[in-house]
């Protein structure tokens, strides 16, 4: 039979059978000419082979997916530095920078015997120092500790940039903070103020010079400072506010006791327990916080219309209040006209 027509033209896919179909065609012919013994020969061969093409398929995908587990990048950096300071001893930075991964992994004596070394050769001293009062800090051993803080003060309390040097800040703080946990608040406190004449926006040591001013009765000072470190975090950080609820207890102020105790609620992540009482406040002498602190709420609910309200009202008792002000710049103005916040001990028309 010859090739079809298509419109006049051969059709090219039915003018020719393949070669390779032919020669398929000559296998299944030869086939069927065998014997049972040769047929079962040849099933078993194609089986075997099959089987055997199989594994090494498994095997092959096995080998190209599977990777073995690699070691943390922080132990791989600590292998090579190791590595670098026994074929360089002298090597001081690639020492230096052994000792800080021995410490950011927690093995401070291991970082002890390295920062010595450091200081033995008479290098980076200060650097060494600083370094070998932090691990002394890890280890517990605050004496030693501060013995070390107070050198880097040596150090770089003469410096052109002491002024502004980070590490001598750091210092300072760190001192205070021994003072505080040693239960020696006075020292703290002198710690801690040059601290912050560096750097007046450390929040840290804001909020632990204010548990120092606690501690040693003087309360205007630690509201201020414990406002202030609440200024740069106010929210997820309710240790400042825990201290002002035990600063405003001890000083008698009830209703701003239970405002900074609903606040630390609050930042806390508990805003179905702040927000009853911080309702309850708006009659009170904490009105303005209060007021303050339910716009903090409600924003950080997503509700802006409720929050421009509250800000609104502390807004209206308290034109300078820069909380107030910060959180109408975040969610826009309120209604034009807003209810007064309610005079303390005249009762109140309403929460809203």
């Amino acid at each position: 039979m010859g090739p079809t027509i298509a419109g006049g033209q051969v059709c090219r896919r039915h003018a020719r059978v393949p070669l390779q179909q032919v020669s398929n065609m000559f296998r299944v012919t030869s086939l069927g000419r065998m014997d049972d013994r040769q047929l079962n020969r040849w099933i078993k061969r194609v089986l075997l082979l099959l089987v055997v093409g199989t594994i090494a398929f498994a095997a092959f995908y096995a080998f190209d997916r599977w990777r073995p587990a690699t070691t943390p990048i922080v132990d791989q950096r600590l292998a090579a530095l190791e590595q670098a300071v026994r074929d360089a001893p002298d090597d001081t930075v690639s020492r230096g920078q052994l000792a800080d991964t021995y410490v950011a992994k927690g093995r401070f004596a291991d970082a002890l015997v390295q920062y010595n070394a450091i200081l033995a050769a008479g290098k980076d001293v200060e650097l060494a120092t600083n370094g070998r009062a932090g691990a002394y800090m890890g280890l517990g051993q605050l004496d030693n500790a501060a013995k070390d803080y107070q050198g880097v003060v040596d150090i770089a309390k003469g410096g052109e940039m002491a002024k502004v040097d980070p590490m001598l800040e750091a210092a300072y703080y760190s001192l205070g903070s021994i003072a505080m946990q040693q239960a020696r608040p006075t020292d703290a406190i002198s710690f801690l103020e040059k601290a912050l004449a560096i750097t007046r926006s450390d929040a840290d040591a804001l909020y632990l010079i204010g548990t120092a001013y606690v501690a040693t009765g003087q309360m205007d000072k630690a509201e201020t400072a414990l406002r202030s470190a609440v200024d740069f975090v106010p929210i997820g950080w309710s240790e400042p506010y825990t201290a002002l609820a035990q600063g405003f207890t001890k000083a008698g102020k009830t209703a701003m006791a239970e405002w900074a105790g609903a606040m630390a609620d609050l930042a806390g992540g508990k805003p179905d327990l702040a927000e009853p009482r911080l309702l309850a406040l708006v009659n009170t002498d904490a009105a303005v916080d209060a007021a303050v602190g339910l716009g903090l709420l409600y924003e950080t609910k997503g509700d802006t219309a409720n929050a421009a309200v509250w800000y609104g009202k502390a807004l209206a008792a308290s034109p300078d209040n820069a909380a107030a002000r910060l959180g109408i710049g975040r969610v826009g103005p309120g209604p034009s006209a807003l209810p007064a916040l309610p005079t303390p001990g005249v009762p109140a028309g309403g929460t809203n």
